[in-house]
């Protein structure tokens, strides 16, 4: 397997087909993007790391309306509310019980997996430049998202979210919503049909010159409701 150029990027890249395990009893084939590129100069800190979609209408009207937001700050809601809400069409599933969360914006969560770019070459060996998820949702958010009150045999994870829950949810991997915050960023819908979203940071050290290396996993399946 080799790499593919692209000139006016000035960046190659290739892709790997491989299983990603979530957890001890859940592995998800996968298809990785290895992205190589060059950055002439140091830059920062603090570096952001942004990820970019394009003809995607989060600005759409039924598709903003499409969130409960008691369920988000982790009230407990009747499934009888739920189905009369405003998270339609994505309500309930099909044994009535409620999605959690609920909603298309919920549903449609970009949730590819970015890794912190790697130094390679220069004879030296590899070196990682670390970035976290950590600070990349505004901190004010953090007060729309609380820690749910359901338990977990009470609702279902969205359709998308599935192939990570393939049996449901359980105590130990019932998401915290608060604590989320890819999902903060995602739910803070964009105004036009091109956007960036924050996904990694590094506010403290200086990215050296050099050429680098970025994994990214292929997990986002966008399907009509």
């Amino acid at each position: 397997m080799h790499f593919n150029n692209d000139p006016k990027q000035n960046t190659v890249w290739r892709k790997v087909h491989h299983d990603v395990e979530i957890t001890p009893d859940v592995k998800i084939p996968t298809t990785t993007c290895q992205i190589q590129f060059e950055i002439p100069d140091d830059i920062g800190p603090p570096v952001f790391f942004y990820y970019r979609l394009t003809n995607f209408y989060q600005n759409h009207r039924r598709y903003v309306k499409s969130l409960d937001t008691d369920q988000l700050k982790g009230n407990f809601i009747q499934n009888s509310t739920i189905s009369g809400g405003s998270c339609d069409p994505l309500r309930l599933d099909e044994n009535g019980k409620a999605y959690y969360p609920c909603g298309l914006i919920a549903n449609s969560l970009f949730n590819d997996t970015f890794y912190s770019p790697v130094m390679i070459g220069n004879g030296n060996d590899n070196q990682t430049y670390p970035m976290t998820n950590k600070g990349i949702a505004w901190g004010s958010d953090a007060s729309l998202y609380g820690k749910t009150k359901y338990t977990p045999d009470q609702v279902s994870p969205p359709p998308n979210w599935a192939p990570r829950y393939p049996k449901g949810y359980t105590e130990e991997n019932l998401p915290d919503l608060h604590t989320m915050e890819e999902f903060q960023v995602w739910m803070r819908t964009a105004g036009l049909p091109t956007f960036s979203k924050l996904a990694l940071r590094n506010d403290n050290q200086t990215m050296k010159a050099g050429n680098y290396q970025v994994n990214i996993d292929f997990r986002t399946v966008y399907e009509p409701a």
